[in-house]
């Protein structure tokens, strides 16, 4: 570069180059640029692996490896770097993809080294590599001391201007070539897209030809012209094939409008189509086109019905074909295209040296280019077939840690990263994989849907560890649902319970297949239950032992992104690692459940009962409920018949049990207005009854003594019945204060009737002065006047307010 005499060192630059690659190798170097032994990276861009690379004195230009660029073959790209002020910026094909600040602290890049086009230098001159060499062609490179502008760049990737560079030129500057062609062409050349097609010689009905061109990623070719119509005839007469009255389908349809012919591939009318004799002969049922005879006419046909001929596929530059299964340390080695002829068979092309090739009527080799050898074969069962989609290959060498002569599945289309590969090589969206539908023609989609990946060695006795915290035991959030309240039998001490418990958590070791967004798209077969670790629950407070398991189902619900694609698998399933999904298991249970009822304060009674959950047989040091990942949940009318429920909680017990315990609760209240309408209004009128006795004249002895028997006697019938709905309990409770006291009062008023019976009754005269006074005496008149005007009403009163006042208190 010192022989440039343009400046000793720059600090502002463009360099451009168009790349044209024919092949790949392990590294593709578009320019090296070196200026000492020790500093052989000062300029240099290249790719590996389809990512796009560019050093500036020694410093990478990050911003370019984030780009995603195509790695197309047989296609000029032009590649433009830009270092200008304090930005860089990259253009392919003439539009800036990205820009950024330069990644370098020295700027000044100096004008003494060694410019080497194709191949990295390590050292000034020296120390190449074949593998770091670029395959193809190469034209355009130039250097400038200042950065192009944006119409300039786009000018020269257009194939408008050839803007030669002020420090570089490779049209002008005397280059030495070393084991290099050359050759001259026009600049608008490398900017015509030439059309170009492949023949497949098998004969396929119409249907079937447009299913076959989607497979190898293109459509039906139809010559644009005559002068392209003669050589597709020329081609099918230099190979020798697709001979006979009807040769090939072409890609051309008049169903849209009778008469106007367009292609499928872009909707282009075709004009002056060379028709044979007496064609179009069908202008309504016939849609589709074929090229008959051996001068390459053409003459429409049914689409559906079953003639057959060739079909030619047009290529497309960038659909690439990828060939899994061979454990390839690049993506790229995988690629491969529709490339020429062998044996009057299209064969495929690998970027990287490797090629699929026809070996005999139906035999398929695949051959290392590079070293001459062949890594595998493949036997199908007509000569017709093509080694798309998955096929079982035998190994010629070693392939995968595989030894020679074994079988391997290896699979070939043009599927992406997204997509599901059917057996016979068809693409669908990796969401219609395991849907209960078939989108693959040979319905291979619903085959094989397991979403568990379990790795050699799994326990599924042991439960995972906490991926948070190793230290720590797994903690599984715990959801517990209450569904129904069947039954609150308060005598018999017990609740009978409908509910449902969610637990989740994680397992590491685990990797799942293809999960979906919807948690009910990711149920786990009964398999696939019984193959993994879960907690079993006991319930210590059920009664009698006895615990329904309704219905048992597992999920797995996605949380996280999948796992870097691999691109040698060859069923092409995205996989996720065991954090990027939960486990969910749902349980749904119904039985009864043991609650000690307090009925002290009946029908004003509060209870708290619960349901408690056991982890069954593991150490509490392994897995252990927390209180901040339990939740309770209950969605329906807490106002029940006889309770309303309340204060729904979830606590960690700590006992001595090596198991984690956990109780979930809840609040009773007595909704007490039916009772105190059924118990304590019929009990008071029966006292007012009794009190009311009181009032009756005292000559009436049998009236009095009757009613209040009577109604003490009803009194007590009424509170046996009432007590027998009622638990049993050694302590007195306060409806049985209510009843007693009732049941003692009514005794007092039958005994002051009885004592009052027992009172003189006989009429007194009084005789004596007017005003001297005698001595009182106890009449049945004042005593009943007594009782019922202040002892009764005195004592029903006190007892009353100390009565409610303890119950609502």
């Amino acid at each position: 570069m010192t022989q440039q005499k343009v400046a000793t060192s720059l600090t502002n630059l463009t360099v451009c180059s168009r790349v044209f690659f024919t092949a790949l190798t392990k590294l593709q170097v578009l320019f090296s640029y070196a200026t000492a032994d020790d500093f052989s990276n000062a300029l240099m861009m290249y790719i590996r692996d389809g990512v796009h690379f560019i050093r500036y004195n020694n410093i990478p230009q990050t911003i370019i490896e984030t780009l995603e660029l195509p790695t197309v073959l047989r296609q000029w790209r032009c590649y433009c770097h830009v270092f200008s002020g304090d930005t860089y910026t990259v253009y392919v094909d003439g539009v800036a993809l990205a820009s950024s600040p330069i990644q370098v602290d020295d700027r000044v890049l100096p004008l003494n080294g060694t410019f080497v086009v194709g191949q990295e230098q390590d050292s000034l001159s020296m120390k190449m590599n074949r593998q770091q060499i670029l395959k193809g062609y190469v034209t355009q490179i130039n250097m400038w001391n200042y950065g192009l502008s944006s119409h300039e760049i786009a000018a020269v990737a257009n194939c408008f201007r050839n803007i030669i560079g002020n420090i570089f030129s490779a049209d002008l500057n005397e280059v030495e070539l070393i084991n290099v062609e050359e050759e001259k062409r026009s600049l608008k050349s490398f900017c015509f897209k030439e059309e170009k097609f492949i023949i497949f010689p098998e004969k396929r009905i119409f249907v079937e030809s447009t299913k076959f061109c989607r497979r190898v990623g293109s459509q039906l070719y139809a010559p644009l012209n005559r002068e392209m119509n003669t050589q597709l005839n020329a081609t099918m007469v230099k190979l020798d094939i697709c001979g006979g009255a009807m040769n090939m389908w072409i890609g051309v349809t008049d169903e849209e409008e009778e008469g106007t012919w367009r292609r499928i591939t872009d909707g282009k009318v075709l004009e002056n189509i060379p028709f044979a004799g007496g064609q179009p002969d069908n202008t309504r049922a016939e849609n589709c086109m074929m090229m008959v005879g051996d001068e390459g006419s053409w003459a429409d046909f049914k689409c559906y019905e079953k003639n057959e001929a060739c079909v030619s596929c047009e290529e497309r530059p960038g659909t690439t074909l990828y060939l899994r299964g061979t454990c390839q340390d690049m993506r790229t080695s995988t690629m491969f295209e529709n490339l020429g002829y062998y044996s009057q068979k299209p064969y495929f092309h690998g970027f990287h040296g490797y090629m699929i090739r026809k070996y005999d009527s139906k035999k398929w080799i695949l051959h290392n280019t590079e070293t001459n050898s062949t890594l595998a074969y493949l036997s199908l069962a007509s000569s017709d077939q093509y080694p798309l989609g998955r096929q079982r290959w035998s190994l010629a060498a070693p392939i995968c840690h595989q030894p020679e002569g074994s079988e391997r599945d290896l699979s070939l289309s043009i599927c992406e990263a997204g997509q599901y590969m059917c057996d016979d090589g068809q693409c669908i969206d990796l969401a219609a994989r395991c849907d209960a539908k078939d989108d693959c023609d040979d319905e291979t989609d619903e085959d094989n849907c397991s979403i568990l990946q379990i790795p050699a060695g799994y326990r599924s006795f042991k439960p995972p560890k906490n991926i948070a915290n190793a230290s720590q035991p797994l903690q599984p959030h715990i959801i517990f649902k209450f569904l129904r309240f069947l039954n609150i039998a308060d005598v018999q001490q017990a609740i009978h319970l409908e509910f449902i418990v969610t637990m989740s958590w994680m397992d590491s070791r685990l990797k799942y297949r293809n999960l979906r967004s919807i948690i009910h798209a990711n149920k786990l077969s009964s398999e696939e239950k019984g193959s993994i670790w879960r907690p079993e629950l006991e319930f210590p407070n059920v009664k009698d032992g006895q615990l329904n398991l309704l219905k048992e189902n597992v999920f797995v619900q996605k949380v996280d992104d999948s796992l870097p694609v691999d691109f040698n698998v060859v069923n092409m399933d995205k996989m996720y690692g065991g954090s990027a999904a939960l486990i969910i298991q749902h349980q749904h249970y119904s039985g009864s459940f043991v609650c000690t009822f307090d009925v002290f304060y009946y029908p004003f009674d509060v209870q708290r009962c619960g349901v408690m959950v056991q982890l069954s047989s593991l150490s509490k040091e392994l897995v252990a409920f927390t209180k901040s990942r339990a939740k309770v949940e209950y969605d329906q009318d807490k106002n029940l018949p006889t309770y309303i429920i309340s204060d729904f909680y979830a606590h960690h017990k700590t006992n001595t049990n090596r198991e984690s315990l956990l109780e979930v609760g809840y609040t009773l209240t007595r909704r007490y207005t039916l009772i105190v309408l059924s118990v304590f209004m019929p009990s008071t009128m029966l006292l007012t009854i009794g009190y009311s006795t009181l009032y009756v004249k005292v000559q009436l002895l049998q009236v009095r003594l009757v009613v209040s028997l009577t109604t003490l006697l009803v009194l007590y019938t009424f509170f046996n019945q009432t007590s027998s709905s009622l638990p049993q309990t050694a302590y007195v409770k306060m409806i049985d204060v209510w009843f007693f006291s009732c049941t003692i009062l009514l005794f007092v008023i039958i005994i002051v009737h009885v004592f009052v019976e027992c009172l003189e009754s006989e009429a007194m005269i009084r005789v004596g002065p007017k005003f001297s006074p005698l001595p009182s005496r106890l009449t049945p008149d004042r005593l009943l006047r007594l009782f019922r005007l202040v002892l009764v009403p005195v004592a029903a009163f006190v007892f009353t307010v100390v009565y409610f006042t303890m119950l609502l208190t």
